[in-house]
């Protein structure tokens, strides 16, 4: 069995809509020079950012999805929205609306292929009272978990406005997957040759956990499981570093935080890392308890080869492999 825990979609219900104008103006569809684009307006650091989302064929097309798991190997995916479609710079409202579309979206997929896909929900987190009530809705519709962006808008996770979200997601008992958006230096320095994934969708997961880490959230909601997307970005890497910092510096205890390395293994790391030492790294420095399968389908960025194939595979235990594949993911997601 082997199941994908990072894996994105965006569903044609939704896509139908936005052609519908159902959304308003801040959404709509664009010809490109190769397929349509999904823009959007809304505000991100203070400023208005225009988001162009390709809309290939494999962000959609669900025939097309299932003959790509079968010619991996993936069982089961746990769907998530394609991470800008979060949208937590627009009106909360709106958000709130489009959300909501989302999770309906995603739990009828579920339903329309019970063995092959479960479905994580998505919440406006610009309003986290509201998004509270949406997980409670999600999870009667057959969610068993919650995708959030690195940041909301700019402001980071260890915001004490986002207690209220984060108390729902304990009582659900929700696992919540952290994907990159709308990274630092978007606008600027890494505008070019495209380091705003290279280098800004892994920085940006670090600030995420730096932030729950010395922001005390892991202190204050010790139950929370969160699964980090490419790996965790720098976060098994810089752990050094941040050790280091704590033991020098007065402002990484601020806020109460106990030394870095006693949270990193509360958290769950997927497997994209593209490099067989790196995968050995994490495997021999985390464990194996602590890792999941993960592609990010359908984007450039994943994992698109044989799931048995992932490497540095090779050289783990049987046993660990099978734990990565599908063992760690079933009971967190309650598959």
């Amino acid at each position: 069995m082997v199941i994908d825990p990072h894996a994105h979609v965006l569903p044609t219900t939704f896509i139908e809509d936005v052609r519908a104008g159902k959304f308003g103006p801040d959404l709509f569809i664009e010809q490109g020079n190769k397929w349509e684009l999904l823009m959007t307006r809304n505000l991100v650091f203070g400023r208005e950012r225009v988001h162009r989302n390709p809309l290939p064929a494999r962000v959609y097309d669900i025939e097309l999805r299932l003959k790509d798991m079968a010619a991996t190997g993936v069982d089961r995916q746990i769907l998530s929205v394609v991470p800008p479609c979060m949208y937590y710079g627009l009106d909360a409202g709106l958000s709130k609306e489009i959300a909501a579309s989302f999770n309906e979206s995603l739990a009828g997929l579920a339903r329309t292929y019970p063995e092959r896909f479960s479905c994580m929900a998505t919440a406006a987190l610009q309003d986290p009272q509201a998004a509270a009530k949406e997980l409670d809705r999600a999870a009667t519709l057959g969610h068993f978990g919650v995708q959030i962006g690195s940041n909301v808008a700019g402001r980071n996770l260890d915001d004490p406005a986002l207690d209220a979200f984060w108390e729902k997601v304990v009582a659900l008992d929700f696992p919540v997957l952290i994907h990159p958006i709308d990274v630092l230096g978007l606008d600027d320095r890494l505008k070019d040759y495209y380091l705003m994934n290279l280098i800004g969708n892994p920085l940006d997961t670090s600030i995420a956990v730096a932030s729950l880490i010395f922001g005390g959230v892991v202190d204050r909601f010790p139950t929370l499981k969160f699964l980090l997307s490419h790996t965790g970005g720098f976060t098994p890497w810089i752990r050094g570093r941040w050790q280091h910092g704590y033991h020098e510096r007065e402002e990484p205890k601020s806020r109460g935080a106990q030394p870095p390395d006693t949270y990193l293994r509360k958290f769950y790391y997927d497997t994209i890392i593209h490099n067989a030492d790196c995968l050995e790294f994490a495997w021999k420095t985390l464990g194996a308890d602590q890792l999941f399968y993960g592609t990010d389908y359908p984007f450039d960025m994943g994992y698109s080869g044989v799931a048995r194939e992932v490497p540095g595979f090779s050289r783990l235990p049987a046993a660990d492999r099978e734990k990565i594949l599908a063992g760690n993911v079933r009971p967190l997601y309650r598959l």
